[in-house]
């Protein structure tokens, strides 16, 4: 049987086959459903719920997208059998899930093949890089064999530190370029002192533990090769002998590992030594503990979080070093004394100091842990659709195509009209429907809800929680099946919005302007971009950017709008024109990314996460090359060619495509898991053709320079707002050799950014909080109370 079971272990083949049936219907469901945008699935067959990392991350995605979807399923342990229910659910679970996170080893999901835009995030249970798991045990006993599936398919993986970055691919078999350096999620519990010493106080209270009294925890981890070989000999330690060398002044807390918990047996009744195995989580007692004994646990990690002592007790570490191995000399994780006898146990305990190598200790493997690891992955990770990370690997088709328009208008046109009236038809009906305090904000600019409207939608939760805010951020998909189920995202818009006062959209809209709505219904546009630059909307009808006039007024191109927000006095005579609006209705109100483009705490921080993972940015002139995307076949400059140029004046350029690009065939630096807005946080220099995120480089400040070698074409296809060739803060050029004199002379100045700025992003008035962010989220309640437009910006 065990030949059986290491010959099933070590072919691919056969572990596939005896999944075949749970295979099956995950290819059948992958075919039938779609991938729903932020619905997130946990798994674990170590947890019976929510706990640990993956309780923090579902709270933390709730807090950001509120109207995202959790979904859990889980079993204790993985010798206990699985509810027939969650056998049944599981494989729609995973065909619907845009992220699959899980926490431990899941042998039922190795064998499959993963559809590309799903994700499958290990975010491992343990922090630091101690004791060798996965592949880095290959050939030692327990290890996976040459032919198991296992740890392979995973898509991404969080770890503590930039450091251990390379052991966990190699742990997990995977490019190192895909293990990401972003923290642990229950760690951030560690930065948060009132809470410290809440759950301190409440561990004492709750175990009968005096104030006088100090608290050892034993908690060493288990032997064996996994859950179901899981032993501790708890006969190692002279348990009475120990309590009685450490005197009244100790209490003893024993957690052994859940593998391991009938262990507890053995463990002598007595009132300082008190059995907490039975307690699932860790973190309350290290709240509470002055000293930590461990052995080859993980918890020194969290623990050297605190700054106190540690005691390590490995009575069988040449046994251990040699069957189960480190993943660096077993020295450099001995942050305390080491005792490997147990008649040594309380003088080392009682002597125990945090040493000066401490905080050495903590940096090499817990610097990605600030208290934002949770926050940092689910909006790094988790809520962002795989497609905008993975970029396959100059320019290559695009992951979503753009709104076209191909063949004769006149059918477009008709289509158009009949959708206007079957939208018409079932959004009558939902009129009827009681309109509630709510707010729905839409778009079909983004795969997923930008920064601009999480800020509103949570200043509007903050001044007025009584009003509801759902917030439907869908793409347009393409092919014809994914359209019609698109279709069915329509009916959800229209119900919202039926039921709501206030609609906030970013772009064109069709339920915003081609239904008739309520009176009592305001439609407040909040354009994607800052400023006024290429023209765009109704300013192009006919061009070859944009769109058939017959066309536009069939699908009532941004009709209805009671508000149009503009982020300057100068952009109100375009956006009145590209909208098709009077003056009057144009507001001027920046966006919420101003807020923080002007936040110097966050820029501070947003930096220093740019550092910690992209460490060669850190002393290097940074420039930001981002170009726009580009409907007409007029010719960009290849991305390889900038950064030759520039990286031999000194310059080192991170190249940041518009969503809808693709590079293919090239190794510039793309500075993964950042946005343009965050890299600009780094940049010394800002390179773009046509891109309107000049003016978030404006608004900072950063020396900007035009690369537009086809600016002629550009020019007679879409047209700007302003004098491309006089108005631009820094100097325009055609060719990749003029663009690095120019960068090398410094020819553009902070100075002229500022200026720009100046004229096309309104000044706010206040130097701290967020007065952009909170104008607009008043702006949008006193729509909802019903009162008119605010008053003009000061």
């Amino acid at each position: 049987m065990r030949s059986l079971r290491r010959r099933l272990r070590g072919n691919a083949f056969l572990q596939r086959w005896r999944f075949g049936l749970w295979i099956a219907l995950y290819a059948l469901a992958s075919r039938i459903a779609r991938v729903q945008q932020g619905r997130t699935l946990f798994l674990s067959d170590s947890r019976r719920g929510f706990s640990g990392n993956i309780a923090f991350l579902r709270d933390e995605i709730r807090r950001q997208r509120p109207d995202a979807k959790v979904v859990g399923i889980f079993k204790g342990s993985l010798a206990e059998r699985r509810p027939l229910r969650d056998s049944l659910r599981l494989p729609w679970e995973l065909a619907r899930a845009q992220t699959i996170v899980l926490d431990d080893y899941y042998p039922m999901i190795y064998p499959l093949q993963l559809r590309p835009e799903t994700r499958l995030l290990q975010v491992w249970h343990a922090a630091g890089a101690y004791k060798k798991v996965g592949w880095s045990r290959a050939g030692l006993p327990g290890g996976p064999l040459p032919g198991s599936v296992a740890h392979r398919n995973y898509t991404d993986a969080t770890v503590s530190s930039e450091a251990i970055r390379p052991d966990y691919a190699e742990a997990f078999d995977m490019d190192v370029a895909r293990v990401h350096a972003l923290g642990v999620p229950r760690t951030d519990v560690f930065f948060d002192t009132d809470l410290i010493a809440r759950s301190a106080t409440e561990v004492r209270t709750r175990l009968g533990i005096r104030p006088e009294q100090r608290i050892a925890v034993f908690a060493p981890t288990f032997r064996g090769n996994g859950q179901l070989s899981a032993h501790y000999d708890v006969d190692w330690v002279p348990w009475l002998r120990l309590v009685e060398e450490l005197g009244e002044e100790w209490v003893v807390l024993v957690k052994l590992h859940p593998f391991v918990a009938r262990a507890t047996a053995g463990i002598p009744s007595h009132e300082r030594i008190l059995d907490v195995s039975a307690e699932r989580e860790l973190n309350d007692l290290l709240m509470a503990a002055d000293v930590l004994i461990t052995d080859y646990s993980s918890a020194i990690f969290e623990f050297s979080l605190l700054g106190r002592p540690m005691v390590f007790f490995c009575p069988d570490v040449e046994v251990y070093a040699a069957e189960r191995s480190f993943y660096h000399p077993f020295e450099d994780y001995l942050a305390g004394p080491l005792v490997t006898d147990g008649a040594d146990l309380a003088g080392a305990i009682r002597d125990a100091r945090a040493g000066a190598d401490l905080a050495a200790f903590r940096e090499r493997f817990m610097s990605a842990c600030d208290g934002r690891s949770t926050e940092r992955i689910v909006r790094e990770m988790i809520l962002t659709p795989r497609a905008a990370h993975d970029r396959p690997a100059m320019l290559d088709a695009p992951p979503v195509a753009p709104t076209r328009i191909d063949g004769p208008v006149g059918r477009h046109v008709f289509a158009a009209r009949v959708a206007r009236t079957v939208l018409g038809v079932c959004y009558a009906p939902l009129k009827l429907l009681p309109t509630r305090r709510k707010v729905v904000m839409i778009s079909r600019e983004h795969p997923e809800e930008t920064d601009d409207f999480i800020d509103l939608r949570t200043a509007i939760a903050a001044m007025d929680p009584s009003v509801s805010v759902v917030s439907l951020v869908r793409m347009v998909p393409p092919g014809l099946l994914r359209k019609i189920g698109y279709a069915g995202h329509l009916l959800v818009q229209m119900y919202h919005v039926a039921t709501a006062r206030v609609l906030v959209v970013d772009t064109y809209s069709m339920v915003a302007s081609m239904l008739r709505h309520k009176d009592e219904l305001s439609v407040i546009q909040i354009w994607h971009a800052l400023g006024a630059f290429k023209k765009f909307g109704l300013s192009i009808l006919g061009t070859g950017e944009g769109r058939d006039a017959r066309l536009a007024q069939a699908m009532r191109m941004h009709a209805g709008y009671d508000l149009v927000l503009a982020s300057g006095e100068a952009c109100r005579a375009p956006y009145a024109e590209a909208f098709g609006t009077d003056e009057s209705r144009i507001v001027v109100a920046p966006l919420p990314r101003v807020d923080r483009l002007r936040d110097e705490e966050l820029t501070r921080r947003t930096r220093e996460r740019i550092y910690r993972r992209h460490p060669h940015l850190r002393d290097a002139r940074v420039a930001v090359f981002a170009p726009t995307f580009r409907i007409e076949d007029t010719a960009m400059s290849a991305p390889d060619d900038v950064v030759a140029a520039l990286a031999a004046i000194g310059v080192h350029v991170v190249v940041k495509l518009h969503p809808l690009m693709t590079l293919r065939g090239s190794a510039v630096d793309t500075a993964e898991g950042f946005s343009t807005q965050e890299m600009l946080t780094v940049a010394d220099v800002f390179i773009t053709d046509y891109s309107s995120t000049l003016f978030e480089a404006a608004v900072r400040g950063i020396p900007t320079y035009f690369l537009a070698p086809d600016l002629d074409e550009y020019l007679a296809t879409r047209d700007f707002y302003l004098d491309y060739r006089r108005d631009l803060p820094g100097p325009v050029c055609t060719t990749v050799g003029e663009l690095a004199a120019a960068v090398e002379a410094d020819t553009a100045t902070t100075t002229d950014a500022a200026a720009f700025a100046a004229r096309w992003v309104a000044e706010t008035g206040a130097a701290t909080g967020h007065p952009c962010t909170e104008r607009i989220a008043r702006l949008v309640l006193d729509r909802v109370a019903g009162r008119g437009p605010a008053e003009p910006l000061a």
